[in-house]
């Protein structure tokens, strides 16, 4: 697949992980190694990229901070990541409602997608980017995939799970979404179609 540059944006997650994922594996290596590749394919693609990877509320974030090195594409999160933490929480229906709305950047209806699903603890703000609502809600058959994978880091405290949004141009609207989820000592990874345009 390419990125908006033309380049190349796959990433061969058997080959980055294979050393790391023994029967001791580590997260925090498993972290670092794909933060690293994610870090390298984006930086291929996305001449200026000005990459911050860090900490909010327990999740780790990759993020372009490129409208501080006036780089031509958006702010935009690339990845998130960590440990579920299955639980009921309260929606901040107050913020998210303020939160500039992805309607009318295409032709299909658009919600506020979660990089790290809400029923983990993801939260708002670098967690929310355009996300195709059929996607997002289950209704499509790619849909039904991704939201059978988000109920499996659901399921059970402690799954080490990423979301990696690719981009096809220079906005916040990616036109995929990869979610992974560590099941034993194999990481699955699954790309999804974000837009239609």
């Amino acid at each position: 697949m390419e990125g908006s540059s033309g380049m190349n944006v796959d990433i061969d997650y058997e080959a980055v992980t294979s050393a790391l994922l023994g029967s001791d594996h580590s997260t925090t290596s498993l972290s670092q190694a794909l933060s690293d590749a994610w870090s390298d394919v984006y930086r291929a693609a996305t001449p200026g990229a000005n990459l911050y990877e860090f900490n909010l509320a327990g999740w780790s974030f990759l993020f372009d901070f490129a409208s501080e090195s006036d780089a031509p594409q958006w702010d935009r999160t690339l990845a998130g990541w960590g440990l579920s933490a299955p639980g009921v929480r309260p929606r901040d229906t107050t913020y998210q409602r303020g939160y500039p709305s992805p309607n009318g950047r295409a032709k299909a209806p658009l919600d506020k997608g979660h990089l790290i699903p809400h029923q983990v603890g993801g939260d708002l703000g670098q967690n929310i980017f355009p996300q195709d609502r059929d996607l997002n809600r289950g209704w499509s058959e790619e849909g039904k995939r991704y939201r059978a994978l988000e109920r499996e880091i659901g399921r059970s405290s402690g799954t080490f799970f990423f979301c990696r949004l690719v981009y096809v141009d220079e906005t916040d609207f990616p036109g995929w979404v990869e979610l992974g989820v560590l099941r034993e000592a194999v990481l699955h990874v699954e790309r999804f179609r974000n837009r239609f345009d």
